[in-house]
């Protein structure tokens, strides 16, 4: 039983420590005094290859890594796809959550697994899913993760979390073929959200471990497209200020095809 624990927590566990981009920019012309941390826009990594300072589970070593950074207008995005394989890329950060506990990024579907739905292990696929990771449970380890989804089927709004240990809650932000091929921008409320799915306050700055983003298919068996770009961290008094960055990524579905990569 205990080799059965370490194995499955050693799944979770990100490989490398890579420090958050803690450039700062003004949010807005009427609040100057407020200011967004870059956690992630791919500027520094070259185009075609696997983000810098990403990794992945170990029982993923042996999977084809189906992301790969793309540029449109001049920004860097990431394009994922998925076959079968369900590979999630984590990157490791040190945010506070109480002074930065508002995220923000922009992310587009292309494709929707058939037939998901991520109550359900049999079906537990998702085009597109950003984690927050904000701690580990003292006993055992297990991060606790809250997985913002794009799903196939359920509704927006809709919060839930598959039977089984350390599975994560997951929020439905967007769902179903309507906004194909778009990029929308989302906007979350950290600290809000962990209180309604763990029932609790966000650990302090040094216990946030990382964010993560997995679009997969394999539980379905079919296929799964999407893209992710310009993750940032607000304060509490952006919120309501914040415009939406993300129309200049448009471009045509056609140009992010990924290449298999290890």
């Amino acid at each position: 039983m205990r080799r059965h624990i370490l194995a499955w927590l050693a799944g979770y566990c990100v490989l490398s420590i890579h420090p958050t981009d803690h450039r700062t920019t003004a949010f807005a012309q009427d609040a100057p005094q407020a200011h967004f941390i870059a956690i992630e826009d791919f500027a520094d990594t070259p185009v075609d290859s696997l983000p810098r300072g990403w990794r992945w589970r170990g029982k993923d070593d042996d999977k084809p890594k189906l992301y790969a950074v793309r540029e449109t207008n001049g920004r860097h995005y990431l394009a994922a796809q998925d076959t079968g394989h369900s590979v999630a890329l984590f990157k490791q950060i040190r945010l506070n959550p109480h002074k930065y506990p508002i995220m923000t990024w922009c992310w587009r579907v292309d494709d929707l697994p058939a037939g998901a739905d991520e109550r359900y292990t049999e079906t537990n696929d998702s085009a597109a899913a950003v984690h927050f990771i904000a701690s580990k449970t003292f006993f055992l380890g297990i991060p606790r993760q809250i997985k913002y989804v794009w799903s196939a089927t359920l509704n927006v709004g809709a919060i839930g979390r598959r039977k089984g240990i350390g599975r994560p809650w997951f929020i439905v932000l967007e769902s179903g073929p309507e906004k194909i091929g778009q990029w929308i921008f989302e906007q979350v409320d950290l600290e809000r959200d962990y209180q309604r799915t763990f029932t609790g306050n966000l650990p302090d700055t040094d216990k946030t471990r990382a964010i993560g983003v997995l679009t997969d298919a394999n539980q379905t068996q079919s296929y799964a497209k999407a893209a992710y770009a310009d993750f940032r961290a607000w304060p509490r008094a952006a919120a309501g200020h914040i415009s939406d960055y993300c129309a200049t990524l448009e471009e045509s579905a056609s140009q992010t095809t990924v290449l298999p990569q290890r």
